[in-house]
């Protein structure tokens, strides 16, 4: 499966728009996300296997999948890491945002975040030196 990179923001998103600190299954469900299906749980250990997202430590992101491949889920506190807002910040940058989508649209995950980063500090690298010269 490929990453999907708007449904990767979205995701991100969702984390960052949670009322608290924490978010948790049932949440990411009320907000259109079905936690069933595989698109979901792919991206989903995608960003904590990046670190965006993690859960309660100790107890992972809350979910086990069975024999017959049945994914079961507990509701457990998981939240947005620093790194995680850092890049959903990086990626709600419409200049970073429109060159990733042209430009980088088959990109890994850690090419994603490498040149979201790189692209967000040469863009307030710009708008500095433009705000000081005017």
């Amino acid at each position: 499966m490929k990453i999907e990179q708007i449904y990767l923001k979205d995701l991100l998103e969702a984390f960052e728009s949670a009322k608290g600190s924490m978010t948790n299954i049932q949440e990411l469900n009320d907000k259109g996300f079905n936690c069933q299906e595989e698109i979901f749980i792919f991206h989903l250990r995608i960003l904590a296997d990046q670190k965006f997202v993690e859960g309660e430590k100790g107890v992972g992101l809350g979910y086990s999948i069975g024999a017959n491949s049945n994914v079961s889920w507990s509701v457990v506190p998981l939240r947005l890491t620093a790194e995680g807002h850092e890049f959903i910040e990086a990626l709600q940058n419409r200049e970073v945002w429109n060159t990733i989508k042209s430009d980088f649209k088959d990109a890994s995950i850690s090419t994603l975040w490498d040149v979201s980063k790189e692209l967000l500090e040469g863009y307030t690298k710009k708008k500095i030196e433009a705000l000081i010269n005017s």
